[in-house]
């Protein structure tokens, strides 16, 4: 099974970043980096999205209400981008 650590340790070794230079790009320091591909959970949530937003992850949410919540944000702001 795949887990965030792994993509994004994945993903920072195919775009040939360093652990450091990645932590730099992402405005982190490199325990920060070393740490989530380590699998802890010790990250503040704004990190890991600083980090995947310089590594052009997106992550979608899914589930079984996921489509009703979708549905029910489009017709209350139909103009909002989902």
């Amino acid at each position: 099974m795949l887990n965030l650590a792994s993509i994004i340790h994945f993903h920072r070794r195919e775009a040939g970043l360093s652990q450091v230079e990645l932590a730099a790009m992402a405005d982190v320091s490199r325990k920060v980096i070393q740490e989530i591909e380590a699998g802890r959970d010790t990250a503040a949530w704004r990190n890991v999205l600083a980090i995947l937003a310089v590594l052009n992850i997106d992550l979608e949410p899914s589930g079984p209400l996921v489509d009703r919540w979708r549905q029910s944000a489009s017709t209350t702001n139909p103009n909002s981008e989902l």
